[in-house]
């Protein structure tokens, strides 16, 4: 059996639901690139991810949206990639979807981007390469209240060369955290974000990574 590489990007944001846009109601995974045959893979994916983490809705909606745009770069590097506009360097396909959570405003939104040759690595130490720049992530415009912090975040393996990070403080005046995890899963980058309006649990990060990258990994072309 062949395997189908693949990079995860995922993020949680603690305003959850306004960064999928409205009140929810688009169900669409986003998929966007050249080969739609490249793309069906992952989006079959986020399409069928019933083994979520209990208290997650498998009905997959929108991708997800950054409720700023980071004034440092590595920062905004890492809100595109789980909002499933990863690195442009030899990609083939990228798709994207949000998964609602049991608590009020708790989501997770997932980038998944495929890339030609070794692209996904590549990709991956650019990523973690960012990770470490972004120290702090914020608005810009003065007074907008949109400011946080990184921190490390400890989930244990849960997939090759893992990177996780916390990000807490206040958007638009309100308390905010957000677990942000980058993998890679053969040619697949992984993007992932979790976040809610109460902290998200870290444990709960690490199991929806590891659902992810086993469900990538097992891909076929």
């Amino acid at each position: 059996m062949r395997i189908f590489h693949a990079t995860v990007v995922v993020g949680v944001s603690a305003l959850g639901l306004a960064t999928v846009g409205g009140c929810g109601a688009d169900r669409t995974i986003h998929t966007r690139g050249a080969s739609t045959l490249v793309a069906s893979g992952p989006r079959a994916v986020l399409q069928s991810l019933v083994d979520l983490p209990e208290g997650f809705s498998d009905r997959a909606r929108s991708g997800w949206r950054p409720p700023f745009r980071p004034r440092v770069r590595a920062c905004r590097t890492l809100f595109d990639a789980a909002a499933g506009k990863p690195p442009r360097d030899g990609l083939l396909g990228t798709t994207s979807a949000t998964y609602e959570g049991e608590h009020v405003g708790e989501l997770a939104g997932v980038g998944l981007a495929t890339y030609a040759g070794d692209g996904a690595a590549a990709h991956l130490g650019e990523l973690r390469e960012a990770m470490s720049r972004c120290v702090t992530a914020d608005g810009g415009a003065p007074g907008a209240g949109s400011r946080l912090s990184a921190s490390r975040l400890p989930l244990g393996y849960v997939g090759q060369d893992a990177e996780g990070r916390r990000l807490t403080g206040r958007v638009a005046g309100y308390p905010y955290e957000m677990h942000l995890v980058v993998l890679s899963a053969g040619h697949t980058l992984i993007a992932l974000v979790h976040a809610g309006l109460n902290p998200p649990d870290a444990s709960r990060t690490a199991e929806l990574t590891r659902v992810l990258a086993r469900k990538v990994g097992n891909l076929e072309p």
